[in-house]
């Protein structure tokens, strides 16, 4: 048998309560997708600073640096709201089965002598739990009303920094900016006095050309054996 509530709101209090727990989870699952976003647009950030290289004096590298700047701004500050949004919020919930059945049976102990005793005991009991979801369910919707409005800013101020991060790849790109499509001058540098037919290695790690030029070629060794083989012979003759 379905107990009979005094509260008239008891129905309404208990569908809040669990509609703010609901809401809670759905939160979570929300929160999920910009902590992906943040992440990927950092790792555009890293990308485009680590391969940026300024050669030439141009506009293109003024703006980018401004637009990067402002991006890189804009997603501290959507770190910021999703900090807030996840985490340093506390919830309230409804006490343990244990501690309530523990009351319950406390309360008809209590009433147990007197002629109504079951009915006055389940009239507490009634306010008991009606008590626990009024409280439980007003700091839910605070905490849940927080934590959504963070998540709004946190959205908006992703799409500030996805702006932001295309111009600056725009700027990036076709003020070519980037080191890896930038043309290069090739240094050369004789690392051996002697050009003996010396061959040209090409160096990445000193992005230079190279004149390997070996002392002796296997040609150079066989005519310097000649000519010593010639002077002995002479010498003998003498």
């Amino acid at each position: 048998m379905k107990m009979k509530h005094t509260n008239p709101l008891f129905d309404f209090y208990e569908k809040l309560y669990f509609h703010e727990i609901d809401v809670h989870e759905k939160l979570i699952t929300r929160i999920q997708v910009p902590l992906i976003i943040i992440i990927s647009m950092t790792g555009v950030l890293a990308f485009m600073l680590q391969n940026y290289e300024n050669t030439i004096n141009n506009q293109a590298s003024f703006f980018f640096v401004i637009f990067l700047v402002a991006s890189s701004l804009a997603l501290l500050v959507s770190i910021c709201f999703f900090i807030r949004s996840s985490f340093g919020h506390t919830y309230s919930l409804l006490p343990k089965a244990e501690k309530t059945e523990s009351y319950r049976e406390e309360l008809y102990k209590t009433y147990n002598e007197y002629k109504d005793g079951k009915d006055i005991a389940e009239h507490h009991l009634d306010e008991y739990l009606c008590q626990y979801m009024i409280k439980c369910s007003s700091i839910n919707t605070e905490v849940n009303d927080k934590r959504a409005w963070y998540l709004h800013k946190l959205n908006g101020y992703l799409i500030i920094v996805a702006l932001l991060l295309l111009i600056s790849f725009l700027f990036f790109y076709f003020g070519n900016l980037d080191k890896g499509h930038q043309a290069k001058t090739l240094q050369i540098e004789i690392i051996n006095p002697i050009d003996l037919n010396g061959n040209l290695i090409y160096s990445d790690k000193y992005n230079k050309i190279l004149v390997c030029a070996p002392l002796y070629t296997l040609s150079n060794l066989k005519k310097k054996n000649i000519e010593q083989e010639k002077v002995r012979q002479e010498k003998k003759n003498d």
